[in-house]
């Protein structure tokens, strides 16, 4: 298949009009290449850098495969460089590579120029990944864990990035197993805010959805639950700390159990789902996890 008509397809999913007003990487990318001494102009399609999500490296004319990332970290893209053959597709949720302490990274100016020189193709999807629809994050691990959804909250642009529902169970020492089992996580963070074991509705947002304004907008919507992937934040940066702190305290307050599967195994799922939107496009594809994933759950 024409690499123009992959892009296209994956546009008319998600459209990248949504992280053209509001996308959060928009800010971290530009300033952890420069702090690296990375010219990132020079390296990166401009068109990405309109709004920081899309085609980040154009490889060859035509793809024959795709592979899924959660985050470009160096050591899955050395894996990809050994296996890719011209017009291959890596498909990531992140543009940046991620460290559980130091946070979100760049791309080794030297891996990204490889990338380049074997004419593979690099695509970033974001905020538009994040936004519900059958494929988004939140959906999909609400979907695996199985709840039932029964509406949705946290709007970003006028659309939503999470959905409540019925839990499978009642319990939450229940729920938080079946969620360890489903995403692969070794453990996962439960923190108890309630007086009972009794869960009846839950509040799904994969990925970092640690925010006070979140938890409250699910508490609007009778949530006893939330569950998210960073709870317990180890990212050394005094306001990631503090936002952390804040989110923790509002689900005390409102009485919120939370449940924390880690950033990485949270949208992982989403990340397996999309073989089979590459699939449906006829091409072979594959989702290749981290080898090094050092993340602790929640």
């Amino acid at each position: 298949m024409e690499l123009v008509r992959v892009c296209r397809e994956l546009e008319a999913v998600f459209p990248l009009k949504f992280a053209q007003t509001y996308e959060p990487l928009s800010f971290i990318f530009p300033a952890v290449n420069k702090e690296a001494g990375i010219n990132y102009r020079k390296i990166y399609e401009s068109k990405f850098l309109d709004c920081y999500n899309g085609l980040m490296i154009k490889g060859a004319k035509i793809v024959n495969s795709a592979y899924c990332v959660v985050f470009p970290n160096p050591d899955i893209l050395q894996k990809l460089l050994t296996r890719c053959r011209p017009g291959d597709f890596i498909f990531t949720h992140h543009c940046c590579g991620y460290d559980d302490k130091l946070g979100f990274l760049p791309i080794p100016a030297e891996l990204a120029e490889e990338i380049k020189v074997n004419q593979v193709s690099l695509y970033s999807l974001h905020t538009p990944f994040d936004v519900n629809c059958p494929w988004s994050t939140s959906v999909q691990l609400a979907k695996v864990v199985g709840i039932s959804v029964e509406g949705e909250f946290a709007v970003v642009l006028d659309k939503p990035s999470g959905v409540y529902g019925k839990p499978p169970v009642g319990d939450l020492t229940s729920l938080a197993g079946i969620v360890r089992r489903q995403i692969g996580a070794g453990e996962v963070t439960v923190i108890t805010n309630r007086k009972n074991q009794n869960i009846s509705r839950v509040a799904v947002i994969a990925g970092g959805g640690g925010y006070a304004n979140l938890v409250n907008d699910a508490h609007r919507y009778e949530c006893d639950t939330y569950l998210t992937g960073t709870v317990v934040e180890n990212i050394e940066i005094e306001a990631v700390q503090d936002a952390n702190m804040r989110f923790r305290k509002k689900a005390e307050e409102l009485g919120i159990n939370i449940i924390g599967g880690g950033h990485y195994y949270t949208e992982k799922v989403a990340l397996e789902g999309m073989v089979d939107f590459f699939g449906g496009l006829g091409l072979q594809a594959e989702f290749v996890p981290q080898s090094a994933q050092t993340e602790v759950a929640g």
